[in-house]
């Protein structure tokens, strides 16, 4: 019955999100079509190669003529600064033709799918000084607002699939609210729909235009959507700007691949036969070790893989599978009777369930794995072992599975150096090392705004960073070059 259901519930969409379960069913039923019917040979010959002939033939929004000469600063920057034009290029790689093929299902300007360009150069993991986080850079408020959950397991807002459907769905909130003005919808999802009706209620008492570009708005929101327009410029014309466009294939970078329920990260990317780092860059909405027990259940694959991780999944016991109940906590319970009774380690029950005390409550619940199989193969994040006499590093990694390599490093050890008996050495998981393989540029990305007087120095000493280090994340040919509203990727 578990395999049948397996087969059942792993359906393949190519780049398809989902808010509501209406959402995903229709999203379900118009991949399927998509996916048995065969296009017209005419219809393939047509299709862009190069997406961003696909989106220079679909640009339908303009800077006006009188405004030309006031957007010349951002065109200025773009002008001739090839370095510049390679990173928005590399970094629309991964999700550009997502955010691009559901502004066109919407029905939405094409120009909607480049926004994550100005807010995060589509850095999933970037996060702003005022805690926007994300592709779209959604506030936690605004995330929740638009139905983005967020708890240990998982934030919607980092979920690129997600996050790209409330964006649309506030977007398009936002332009019904500004009687289909598109420029005034998006200055209201940069600085807020509030401030935005108080400067057209302005201009009206003054008897002023209330176009966008009339209204008087955060600095921030003034240079929001001109930059957006002098990009989709440099994509009609990149000739007009003296720089080479870099290709990005028209074609889906990864598959949403529907899964039974809580998985674990390490053993998906087993399963597909990729690095964990692959999984977890893909995934960015999983917090932890494994996806959220209370879903969404998908994990977004390379685009080939997911044949292969259909195939072991299937062969997998229903057993070696994450599976969860609730407990009610009992008068008289403490953790280690709890983890007694589901052989499972006090420490991997408080990492579970986000647990900083051994404090509990009765009436309370908290998660337990449901079987033993899963539990048993499981350690805390970090045990703490105490040498014995004759143990050497050797030893010990091969006790514990891990490098001798990690066991130095964890510790802190010269390797030439003997142990002393009762000396305590940390031990980390698996998932802790993994996640420490992770680039740590993708987990702890800060946008930070140029401010007046600001310099590269004068930022790097800040952060306590080096100038170097932010010249080289962001490509900066001229440190010198930099100005005020100019958003910088610090990896801290």
């Amino acid at each position: 019955m578990y395999r049948y259901f397996i087969c059942f519930a792993l359906l393949i969409l190519n780049s398809c999100a989902t808010a509501t379960p209406e959402i995903e069913r229709k999203l379900d039923s118009q991949s399927l079509t998509a996916e048995t019917s065969a296009a017209p040979q005419e219809v393939l010959e047509e299709t862009p190669v190069d997406i961003w002939e696909r989106i220079r033939t679909n640009l339908s929004i303009k800077i006006p003529e009188d405004q030309i000469a006031a957007t010349s600063v951002y065109r200025e920057r773009l002008y001739k600064n090839q370095s510049a034009v390679n990173r928005i290029s590399k970094s629309g790689q991964r999700y550009l033709f997502h955010t691009l093929t559901r502004a066109e299902e919407l029905g939405l300007p094409v120009e909607l799918a480049l926004l994550p360009f100005v807010e995060s150069e589509f850095d999933p993991y970037a996060k702003s000084v005022d805690g926007a986080t994300g592709i779209w850079q959604f506030m936690p408020a605004t995330g929740k607002e638009w139905g983005l959950k967020s708890n240990w397991w998982y934030d919607g807002k980092k979920d690129v699939l997600a996050s790209t459907e409330a964006a649309f769905q506030f977007l398009t909130y936002l332009n019904e609210k500004f009687d289909g003005d598109w420029l005034l919808a998006m200055a209201a999802y940069n600085t807020g729909p509030t401030r935005v009706n108080r400067a057209i209620r302005k201009n009206k008492r003054l008897e002023k235009g209330i176009r966008f570009w009339d209204l008087n708005l955060p600095k921030e929101t003034t240079a929001y959507v001109p930059k957006l327009l002098v990009l989709c410029e440099l994509i009609k014309d990149p000739d007009a700007f003296e720089v080479n466009l870099p290709s990005i294939a028209n074609r889906p970078y990864f598959q949403r691949v529907k899964i039974p329920g809580q998985l674990d990260l390490m053993q998906a990317a087993d399963l597909a036969g990729l690095k964990p780092e692959t999984i977890y860059e893909l995934n960015p909405g999983f917090n932890q070790w494994a996806t959220d027990p209370s879903g969404p259940h998908y994990l977004l694959l390379p685009l080939g893989v997911s044949d292969r991780f259909i195939t072991q999944l299937e062969s997998l016991d229903e057993n070696d599978l994450v599976r969860w109940d609730r407990y009610k906590i009992r008068r008289g319970d403490n953790l280690s009777r709890i983890a007694s009774r589901y052989k499972i380690e006090v420490a991997v029950l408080k990492e579970i369930n986000g647990m900083d005390s051994d404090l509990i409550i009765a009436g309370k619940e908290i998660m337990v794995p449901r079987g033993s199989a899963w539990a048993s193969k499981q350690n805390p994040r970090e045990q703490i072992y105490n040498v014995q006499k004759g143990d050497t590093l050797w030893n010990i990694s091969k006790k514990f599975r891990v490098s001798i390599e990690d066991v130095a490093l964890w510790n802190e050890l010269d390797i030439e150096k003997p142990l002393q008996i009762n000396q305590e050495i940390k031990i980390f998981s698996r998932y802790e090392r993994i996640r420490q393989d992770v680039p740590s540029k993708q987990l702890r990305t800060m946008l930070y705004p140029v401010k007046s007087g600001d310099t590269i120095s004068r930022i790097a000493s800040k952060f306590e960073i080096s100038a170097k280090e932010i010249q080289d994340w962001n490509e900066l040919e001229d440190v010198s070059r930099i100005f005020p509203g100019q958003v910088l990727k610090l990896y801290l």
